[in-house]
């Protein structure tokens, strides 16, 4: 683990400049602030101190954090928001305020651990992500008390909080071919996050199981918005031969596909039916209603709040998986072909 003096050499200054840096002092001249800070940032420094101060003096707040583009606020979508309406409503009734990240940086360089150690939060929670493998150690170095929602890693310990995402996307998929549909279409999620993992491995077993071939072609890698939505839809009309049905990783790329169904005048679910996943709220407002596999979102969120707060408060320390069951809303965006 790196050290004061680690940085102070990598940047070609004292250990009374590094020490500045850190704690926002004056008397470093700007050049040399960036210096110390690029140093900081190669060799992922975090002063112990802090860490050690931060376990004594509790400030009741929990950061909430997701790795989204710049343009993206983490209430902004239906998924985000309705985690977040559970966290608030655990938060409120054990009085802790909420943080909500400002950061915006690639999954790579998206620094999760940041408001804990700046001293703004006791504990973290990260939404749709998961710590890299060194973030992750630096967890349980400095005892952090941390929760992941929508995502986990496979084999490690720790808290996290997650549905059933495989088996409720196999279900999703058998619903289609029970409805005798044989050329289904995947739109996949460009995160290979574990819940995304999940529901593609759903989605293939339901196929094999029906002795069914997975077609590459079939397979479009989306980008968990509405446009890629749109954009699946244009390249799967291009196809030679177009799929019956399409599952959407989420809602909101299903929505897409609406969108530009609608524009196209392609008739839903006659000439194709859409599947979706999240159970976003306007998902009974499409025209259809979407079909679509309901997470607990609002349950989920109360869940981790508790889990964050437990460790907060050392009532807690035995890692815990908490695994939601989805249910089908059928919705009426599927054909029955049989």
């Amino acid at each position: 683990m790196a050290t004061q003096k680690d940085v102070a050499k990598l940047a070609g200054v004292s250990f009374i400049t590094v020490s500045r840096v850190i704690n926002n002092m004056g008397n470093v001249k700007n050049e040399t602030r960036k210096r110390v800070q690029k140093a900081i940032k190669e060799l992922n420094y975090y002063p112990n101190s802090m860490a050690q101060r931060l376990n004594k003096n509790k400030i009741n707040t929990l950061a909430i954090q997701a790795p989204l583009p710049p343009d993206v606020g983490i209430e902004e979508t239906s998924y985000y928001r309705r985690l977040l309406i559970g966290i608030e409503k655990y938060c409120i009734k054990k009085n802790y305020d909420i943080l909500l990240s400002t950061q915006r940086s690639t999954v790579e360089d998206f620094d999760c651990l940041k408001p804990y150690y700046e001293r703004k939060a006791d504990g973290i929670a990260l939404l749709g992500a998961r710590p890299t493998n060194e973030q992750y150690s630096k967890i349980i170095e400095d005892h952090i008390p941390f929760v992941i929602i929508g995502d986990r890693q496979p084999g490690i310990g720790g808290f996290f909080v997650d549905t059933e995402n495989r088996q409720g996307m196999y279900e999703a998929t058998n619903y289609l071919i029970e409805r005798n549909h044989r050329r289904i279409a995947y739109i996949h999620g460009n995160i290979w996050t574990q819940n995304e993992s999940d529901r593609y491995q759903g989605y293939c077993s339901a196929m094999k199981d029906s002795n069914y071939s997975i077609e590459k072609e079939l397979v479009y890698m989306g980008e968990f918005t509405k446009e890629s939505g749109r954009e699946a839809l244009r390249y799967l009309m291009s196809l030679n031969e177009r799929p019956t049905a399409v599952i959407a990783s989420t809602d909101l790329m299903a929505i897409g596909i609406f969108e530009e169904a609608n524009k196209i005048k392609l008739n839903i679910p006659s000439q194709l039916s859409i599947f979706g996943f999240d159970g976003h709220e306007i998902c009974n407002y499409t025209s259809p209603p979407l079909a679509t596999m309901h997470q607990p979102l609002e349950k989920m969120g109360e869940e981790a709040a508790r889990l964050l707060i437990q460790q907060i408060e050392n009532e807690q320390n035995t890692p815990q998986h908490i695994i939601f069951p989805v249910t089908m809303n059928p919705g009426k965006s599927v054909a029955d072909l049989r």
